[in-house]
């Protein structure tokens, strides 16, 4: 059990509140003092005191079972989030034509520090499919949106063919699940962020993938020009 914060150059207790609620990642459900306390290193009198905090600011609600869960202060600042983007009336609709056109799930990801966040996310009706959360923070050296991002994280080179702008993954961030991706640009053709879609590899036969491919840059492209892009530099579609 260790009492040493993440980072050692800030405030230790602004680092320590936000370790506990690093402590919630890839969770579902509520966690009780005991998990907190073990994921975080913390001895359980320091994450009580945190978590009695926390609480008081809308960051974490506790249960009546005496488990925690987060609070209702985050969603709002994950809202806040969003709208600083101003992205989601022109993603969604292009998210939501990817499923209807495939029946598999999109999702839009931007660059954050050293990772990727699933920023909007359009489910398909499948039963079995791939299980992104809007928020999910993921490495982006894996999956074909982490290829797209890091790839054009400088914006887009002049005489980029179609080719160089679609990506695809099979197995690389979890053994079943395959993906496409492309790249979308805005202003200044600065790299904006990249669609997605993702399946099952079983049905993401390489076919598909290829098809799916074409799919994904097509929207991509349709989206980077309203976004600002200049239309001669991207691939016509």
């Amino acid at each position: 059990m260790s009492e040493k914060p993440k980072s050692s150059t800030g405030v230790v207790a602004v680092d320590r509140a936000l370790t506990i609620l690093d402590a919630f990642r890839g969770t579902t459900g509520p966690l009780s003092l005991k998990d907190i306390s073990e994921r975080t290193g913390f001895y359980k009198s320091t994450t009580l005191r945190l978590l009695g905090s926390l609480e008081t600011f809308g960051y974490i609600r506790r249960l009546e079972n005496g488990g925690y869960n987060l609070g209702p202060k985050l969603a709002e600042l994950a809202a806040v989030y969003q709208a600083s983007f101003n992205l989601e009336p022109l993603v969604r609709p292009v998210l939501e034509n990817i499923v209807s056109m495939t029946n598999e799930s999109a999702s839009f990801y931007v660059p954050e520090g050293d990772k990727r966040i699933c920023l909007f996310r359009c489910d398909a009706t499948q039963v079995i499919r791939d299980h992104i959360r809007v928020g999910d923070a993921l490495e982006p050296s894996q999956g074909a949106s982490g290829k797209a991002i890091t790839a054009f994280l400088d914006g887009l080179p002049a005489d980029t063919k179609a080719d160089d702008l679609m990506f695809n993954s099979v197995g690389e961030r979890h053994a079943d699940m395959a993906a496409v991706a492309a790249p979308v640009f805005g202003l200044g053709d600065k790299l904006v962020g990249s669609l997605t879609i993702s399946g099952p590899a079983t049905r993401f036969n390489a076919k598909l993938r290829k098809q799916y491919a074409r799919t994904v840059l097509h929207e991509a492209v349709r989206l980077s020009i309203q976004l600002g892009a200049t239309p001669e530099r991207l691939p016509a579609m």
